[in-house]
Formats: C-alpha cells, sequence, structure tokens
C-alpha cells in the first residue's frame, strides 16, 4: 500500500505542519514495508534514508499521521502497536495470526452493537476500533501453523 504525498501534505498543511525529510522518511519506511511495522521498526528503516531522525520524531510524526487518517494502528500480542498505511477514510484491519499481513476493510455496520452498549452503559458511542485476526488465505492452507483461539 502506498500513501498520496499530496494528500498527506495538505492534511498536514490543514494543521499549520509540513511534509519535513523526516516525516517523508517515516512515511515511506511503513509504505515500503511488507506488514505493519512498530515504531522502532519505522525508526530503523526511516534512518537509512534520513540518518539524522531520532526516534521521538518518529513517535510525534507517527501520532500526528495517525490524527490525520494517513495511518492504521494495528494492535499485537502484549499490547504492542504497529501502524500500517491508511487505505480509507474509515477502516477496519484484519491481520494474519501466522506471517502478520495486515489488510483493511471498510464494511462494518457496527449500529446494533454501539446501540447495544450505549443502551447498556449509559455512554453515548462516539468512534469505535476494530480489528480481526485470521489465517490469510497463503498462512490458512499450510498444515504447519499453529492455532491460535482466544
Amino acid at each position: 500500500m502506498s500513501f498520496d504525498a499530496s494528500e498527506v501534505s495538505a492534511a498536514l498543511a490543514a494543521r499549520g505542519l509540513r511534509l519535513t525529510r523526516q516525516r517523508r522518511a517515516v512515511l515511506d519506511a511503513i509504505a515500503a514495508a511488507p506488514c505493519s511495522q512498530s515504531p522502532l521498526q519505522v525508526y530503523d528503516a526511516a534512518r537509512e534514508q534520513c540518518p539524522e531522525l531520532g526516534l521521538t520524531t518518529v513517535y510525534r510524526t507517527l501520532e500526528v499521521l495517525d490524527e490525520i487518517g494517513a495511518l492504521r494502528r494495528v494492535h499485537g500480542d502484549g499490547h504492542c502497536e504497529s501502524f500500517v498505511p491508511a487505505g480509507a477514510e474509515h477502516g477496519h484491519t484484519v491481520v494474519c495470526s501466522g506471517c502478520g499481513r495486515v489488510t483493511e476493510f471498510t464494511a462494518c455496520d457496527m449500529r446494533g452493537i454501539t446501540d447495544a452498549a450505549a443502551l447498556e452503559t449509559g455512554y453515548r458511542i462516539t468512534d469505535h476500533f476494530l480489528q480481526l485476526t485470521g489465517l490469510c488465505a497463503g498462512c490458512g492452507t499450510r498444515d504447519d501453523q499453529p492455532r491460535r483461539d482466544r
């Protein structure tokens, strides 16, 4: 998946920010990865393009790119968080528990669930995060993959 640099630049400009060399290195590192990347993996990959890049800059950049909708957060085991490019304004992820591949999907009629949650808790539901885990077509056909039921 890749980023549209002009869209990212426009979204950053709307916040009074620029697409700096450091931010571009972070974007390029995420776009080039075959699966989601942790902030440390992004840092290591982006430093190849921008050796002076600092880890704090990576974290700040990931945060702002998430806020403008350019990235999708992926939550892994042990509360580890990683990132992939966001393909749609509102989407969710399916993560392969075999190879780590992340695929985005946009269909999510959550009205019944959010209405039930609001009724049960008294909350006014304003947003949601949905991530599914399974085996991709390549891993699902292999017999050597361990099955992880939750």
